[in-house]
């Protein structure tokens, strides 16, 4: 038998334990609709390729986003205020509004494949930016990698339940509160909440990779 001591600390470590999981769980819940200041602090790529990851800071928290908006314009240092809703009310409420759903759920899932299956940066952004603006397609950095990557994402996006999309959200810029005014609209962000539910963890076993293979097998013949 346990002795008492023993058994008392070990319900106060549960105790904690998931008074924690509750304070995160709130916590990312709190995200989503709401509205936040972002600040730019840099990106990944290069001078000439910006592109995942992005860095900035939300309410003075660092975060690492994707950019789903190609012909809009951040400088570093830039300030802005955001709505923050779930991605799938990106058509109604983020900046590529109307019959998007589709391509909103794509980018969805191109994030989750750089994010957990190590899919190229340059390229999944590149597929991103292609589902909302398809001039991107004529980018030399759009390459036959960048298009496998596309394709697979729409074809997978439908297939994958509501749950799927819980944990990730859009920063849509509020027009005429940015500090760059010469600057235009700022970009449109994506971001994943931390706290993803089991059943959506398994379905991150869905990677692009393999089936962006085999499209561009396809495609190459």
């Amino acid at each position: 038998m346990l002795p008492v001591r023993r058994v008392i600390r070990c319900l106060h470590r549960r105790q904690i334990l998931f008074c924690s999981f509750l304070v995160l769980l709130f916590a990312a819940s709190a995200l989503a609709d709401s509205q936040v200041t972002m600040r730019l602090i840099g990106h990944g790529g290069t001078g000439k390729n910006p592109v995942y990851p992005w860095y900035l800071q939300v309410d003075g928290v660092p975060a690492t986003l994707i950019c789903d908006t190609l012909l809009n314009t951040n400088v570093k240092g830039e300030t802005w205020q955001a709505n923050v809703t779930n991605i799938l009310n990106g058509p109604t409420q983020g900046l590529f509004q109307g019959n998007t759903l589709l391509d909103y759920k794509a980018a969805a899932v191109l994030f989750s494949d750089v994010l957990f299956h190590g899919a190229n940066a340059s390229d999944a952004n590149w597929a991103i930016w292609a589902l909302f603006t398809p001039s991107a397609k004529h980018n030399p950095h759009f390459d036959a990698n960048a298009l496998a990557l596309y394709n697979a994402a729409l074809a997978l996006a439908p297939k994958l339940p509501k749950s799927f999309f819980n944990n990730y959200v859009i920063y849509t810029p509020i027009p005429g509160t940015q500090s760059c005014t010469k600057c235009g609209l700022p970009q449109e962000f994506i971001g994943f909440s931390p706290v993803p539910e089991p059943g959506t963890l398994l379905l991150f076993g869905t990677g692009l990779v393999g089936l962006a293979g085999v499209l561009r097998k396809k495609l190459a013949h």
